[in-house]
């Protein structure tokens, strides 16, 4: 992450902040100067938290035609993601640039129609259907420790984050879709990461060359999404032809029928539901692990105690999801991991009328800031914000903290669908590798964190794998 050197902002002076937790703060309006806008979409995240950190935690600056109001505050999240979530609406174009991959699925879906797909896809998340997912995520980890085990001399490296991709891209594949994607995968993560990457390309580009033009990014951008639909569509196809019910995520969406008229899903409809869990369902998990091997690294002493509750709980055998209440420290270390580098770290909406909060009026067509990564910092809520300490999502901290000073699958209604299946996957991948294995960051290895669609490491994240026998 970058560090301008320059405020990229010039303050109105404004009442001061309020410190409580539960009032809406006073608003204060600052003035953002265009011409830093290129260096601000360079750095966001820093952006965000120095805004945060000088004029407090409802900010508003005008900007053009647009009214963007940042949000850093419980209060006024729960009030938008919760309270008059209705308000609220996910056209902004953070999620309308992300549709140009998933399509209008679940994630970048608004009104009636998410709410019908909301609904028919929640039983293949219910707590039932995922454990019997567990048995899926513990054995293509293995079959992933199996390939490391000619690489624990300690002198071959290895991109963790390429095999974090790699390992949850086959989990959902079989989870959801019942489809074996371990040949896929490698060409299949890099073509993910090449879409999103074009997202972040057209969100930061207004006049951007059209798709149809033949230039280097495009033709990347083309060839990765022509290879993942295929994957889709023929999987669509075989399923349809077969007609068998197989009981997961594919299934319910073939089956199901509109309740007013009784038709089907359209290939569609169901490639875009599949494409969102597909690059949704493995690339934010893969994130989350891929900083929680970073932070464990900086961390021997935690590192050390979650070793030995998994020695005590485990006792040589391989994690299950039975196992996974009694692995406190281990999940302790996922959400911490979260709250540092949270893969959704930017959350918007529109505001569809007129709202107030507190004494503030929030215009029509206003657009709402929510970053994840600058409130799971905020020293208010989390005493030694920057440090890695698994001990603060001990219950009795958790209960006098506000709901949503933590927000990793953000709240309210929209509610990340996969919540506990990614609470579930993210505890039982670590357990599963620091069972056998002590991942260590290359000590010349440059570590800089992007903000792009997910938090991801620039230059990967090259690691040693050392057995722990």
């Amino acid at each position: 992450m970058t560090h301008p050197t320059k405020s990229a902002i010039r303050s109105v002076p404004g009442p001061a902040i309020d410190e409580g937790v539960d009032a809406f703060p006073p608003l204060v309006t600052v003035q953002l100067l265009p011409t830093r806008i290129p260096e601000i979409m360079r750095d966001p995240l820093h952006f965000l938290m120095t805004n945060a950190s000088a004029h407090g935690d409802f900010i508003h600056y005008p900007l053009g035609l647009w009214e963007v109001f940042q949000v850093n505050h419980p209060a006024i999240i729960k009030h938008i993601l919760q309270d008059n979530s209705r308000n609220y609406s996910k056209n902004t174009i953070q999620y309308n640039t992300l549709s140009q991959v998933t399509g209008r699925g679940l994630l970048t879906s608004d009104g009636d129609f998410w709410l019908k797909q909301r609904r028919l896809m929640q039983p293949a998340f219910h707590r039932r259907r995922l454990q019997s997912y567990g048995s899926v995520i513990v054995q293509s980890t293995a079959a992933m420790l199996e390939r490391w085990a000619d690489k624990t001399t300690g002198q071959t490296h290895v991109d963790i984050d390429a095999e974090m991709m790699q390992v949850a891209l086959e989990i959902v594949g079989k989870t959801f879709f019942s489809i074996d994607l371990r040949n896929e995968a490698p060409e299949m993560t890099e073509g993910v990461l090449e879409m999103l990457a074009y997202v972040v390309y057209r969100s930061q580009t207004p006049v951007a060359p059209p798709l149809s033009w033949p230039t280097g990014r495009n033709r990347r951008y083309r060839s990765a999404m022509s290879k993942l639909e295929k994957v889709v569509y023929d999987t669509i196809a075989e399923r349809r032809a077969s007609g068998e019910d197989r009981g997961d995520v594919l299934s319910m969406l073939l089956a199901a029928h509109d309740e007013e008229t009784g038709q089907s899903m359209t290939d569609t409809q169901i490639r875009d539901e599949m494409v969102t869990l597909l690059i949704a369902g493995h690339e934010t998990v893969a994130s989350a692990l891929t900083w929680s091997w970073y932070l464990l690294s900086l961390n021997p002493d935690v590192r050390r105690v979650m070793e030995a509750e998994l020695d005590q709980v485990l006792n040589g055998r391989a994690p299950t999801e039975a196992d996974l209440p009694a692995l406190n420290y281990t999940r302790a270390i996922f959400d911490e991991s979260l709250r540092l580098y949270p893969p959704a770290w930017l959350i918007t909406r529109r505001a569809l009328g007129e709202d107030l909060i507190g004494d503030a009026r929030i215009p029509a067509n206003a657009i709402i800031i929510m970053n994840p990564y600058v409130i799971h910092r905020h020293p208010r809520y989390w005493p030694n914000p920057a440090g890695f300490d698994p001990n603060r999502f001990a219950p009795e901290y958790a209960e006098v903290r506000p709901r949503f000073a933590y927000i990793p699958f953000g709240g309210g209604a929209r509610l990340c669908i996969g919540d506990n299946f990614a609470l579930m996957e993210g505890p039982l991948i670590l357990a599963a590798v620091a069972q056998r294995y002590r991942l260590d960051l290359v000590p010349s290895h440059p570590v800089k964190v992007d903000a792009l669609v997910t938090l991801r490491p620039h230059h990967g994240l090259m690691m040693t794998v050392q057995s722990r026998n």
